[in-house]
């Protein structure tokens, strides 16, 4: 009997410590995330790679969600130089629109007059629009070989047509300036988390959402998936 006990104790320990058990794949994801959060705060710092780094960032997410491609950190770099040119032409249209949205409502910020509140107001629905496309954009110009205005045409397109989850995308990357505006002691906490972690799980979350929309568009590109994958 002791000899029975000291046998399945040993499988059970063994078994804990199989790297196949669904236990260690969630850490090994979690360290393959924070690398990639870390990765992409790093490429970002630059400003103008921003857009590659991204475009890198959502191609590696949306590997690991459906099993294709790799998502190590010298397949981030090489989707880095692959997608360079499109993304960062892509965040050149979308940057200089994001700052003048921005600059026009802090500068209308305060004021009284109908006409300027009317600005306001289309600056506000201005930065939602550029919000929901931005989100597809990157991944789109990461995953598919399309020009760049329709890229755009193409993320406005599926950030409509799929409106509830284009809203909860939204809402994930747009924590951390929530907090920034409205709880800045919470916003200094959770900032070191951020690149480490945060990031990168929320890129994850997104790729999950953005599976089923993009799945009629990956099969005629003639890729297979396992039954399991999210929807």
């Amino acid at each position: 009997m002791d000899h029975c006990t000291c046998k399945q104790g040993g499988i059970a320990i063994n078994r804990l410590f199989d790297s196949e058990t669904p236990i260690w794949a969630l850490f090994g994801r979690m360290a393959d995330l924070a690398i990639l959060s870390l990765l992409w705060t790093i490429c970002c710092i630059p400003v103008i790679t921003a857009g590659a780094s991204t475009a890198a960032l959502m191609r590696a997410v949306m590997n690991m969600n459906t099993g294709e491609g790799n998502w190590r950190a010298r397949h981030f770099f090489r989707y880095f130089r692959s997608n360079f040119r499109n993304a960062t032409l892509l965040w050149l249209i979308f940057l200089p629109v994001a700052v003048l949205l921005i600059a026009d409502l802090l500068i209308l910020a305060g004021t009284v007059s109908l006409i300027y509140r009317m600005q306001r107001i289309a600056a506000v629905i201005g930065l939602i629009i550029w919000v929901f496309t931005a989100i597809w954009a990157f991944t789109l110009t990461a995953v598919f070989d399309t020009g760049i205005i329709q890229t755009i045409k193409n993320a406005f397109y599926l950030g409509i047509s799929w409106l509830p989850r284009t809203i909860a995308m939204s809402v994930l990357w747009m924590i951390p300036v929530g907090l920034l505006a409205f709880y800045p002691d919470i916003f200094s906490r959770i900032i070191v988390l951020w690149p480490v972690l945060l990031s990168g799980g929320t890129a994850y979350v997104c790729s999950k959402l953005m599976f089923k929309p993009l799945k009629p568009y990956f099969e005629q590109a003639g890729m297979v998936f396992p039954e399991d994958t999210a929807e």
